[in-house]
């Protein structure tokens, strides 16, 4: 094989192994599953490898929140509101939280699940929106 091809078939293989990597990286959701409640992910959290990343979506219960100022994390747990009895423990891996985050607010926790609990790297509290439509009348 001449030199020219050898240096062809090298920079050929190299755009394969480009191209099938940035199409594996961005097929469907990204680097993270995305689940809109707490009920559904603790449906398929068994079936998941503990070193892909989540995206859960729920409500922080009433008094569960817990500051671990030594040890620089905080402990909480959240829930769907509808269905109480599913409830994920959750650990953010640092002591900086949203000002919105207190009990009742609603969340989206990103990191994995390990050990039966979630392991959050990032919280992000909604705000509340205050131009919601009152049921029974128009918008």
């Amino acid at each position: 094989m001449s030199k020219g091809a050898q240096i062809a078939v090298a920079v050929l293989s190299v755009f394969a192994g480009l191209a099938w990597l940035l199409s594996a990286s961005s097929s469907g959701e990204g680097t993270f599953r995305y689940f809109e409640n707490v009920s559904a992910f603790l449906e398929t959290s068994q079936e998941e490898p503990s070193r892909r990343s989540f995206r859960v979506h729920g409500f922080v219960v009433e008094g569960s929140i817990a500051k671990d100022l030594p040890n620089g994390h905080v402990d909480f747990s959240i829930e769907d509101p509808d269905r109480v009895t599913a409830r994920l423990s959750v650990r953010l891996l640092a002591l900086d939280i949203p000002d919105l985050f207190k009990d009742g607010a609603e969340v989206v926790v990103e990191g994995r699940f390990e050990h039966g609990r979630f392991l959050a790297n990032r919280v992000l509290a909604k705000c509340p929106s205050k131009y919601e439509v009152v049921p029974g009348t128009e918008a």
